[in-house]
């Protein structure tokens, strides 16, 4: 069953709530651009306690809709870009153009730049308190944490220690981290974008 028609069964009144909500995670398990908890968590902070309401059901489901609809637009124009690129001999993309990912991206698409930044910011607060306290990267940490302090924006210093850090060899743990910064940052039209390929 495809993404429409686990939609259709979230606005299908005639189920019962706690199978509208399952359905709406069912759509989540499909797309999930800041990961499968971050992302429903990140509805709840949207639309409400769509757990128990049907117009915050609502709302998550549009704004799932509304993200997917930005993301699909954005894919499409890589693959049209990377096409094109290809037939200029270009197989390999260039760097800093990581194809957009609807799964585990990072980030949260947004045609408004705010709430990507939000959503990155979310998914950092989520991975902070779930972190092992025996966590040794204490660079990564400060640098989510300076992300957290200052809303997701990343001033000079905190975006080159992001750089270095990601041009090293890391734990999926640190990758995940990384991969929300870099989110955070890619959402701040105003801010430092992160040199270097993707994650």
């Amino acid at each position: 069953m495809g993404f429409g028609e686990r939609a259709r069964r979230v606005r299908d009144g005639s189920l019962a709530h706690g199978r509208r909500v399952a359905a709406l995670c069912s759509c989540v398990s499909l797309y999930h651009p800041i990961g499968h908890r971050a992302t429903l968590s990140f509805l709840a902070e949207l639309a409400g306690p769509y757990q128990r309401h049907e117009r915050a059901l609502l709302r998550a489901l549009e704004e799932l809709e509304a993200s997917r609809a930005v993301w699909r637009v954005e894919a499409t124009a890589y693959a049209k870009a990377r096409v094109t690129q290809k037939r200029l001999g270009r197989r390999v993309p260039p760097p800093g153009d990581p194809p957009p990912r609807g799964r585990l991206g990072g980030h949260w698409y947004a045609a408004v730049p705010e709430v990507s930044r939000r959503a990155a910011v979310h998914a950092l607060k989520l991975w902070e308190r779930d972190l092992r306290p025996d966590f040794a990267q204490d660079e990564v940490r400060s640098a989510v944490r300076s992300c957290i302090a200052a809303g997701g924006r990343l001033g000079d210093e905190l975006a080159d220690t992001v750089s270095s850090l990601r041009a090293q060899d890391e734990s999926e743990e640190v990758r995940r981290a990384l991969i929300l910064l870099r989110g955070a940052s890619r959402s701040d039209p105003g801010g430092h974008p992160l040199p270097g390929g993707s994650l």
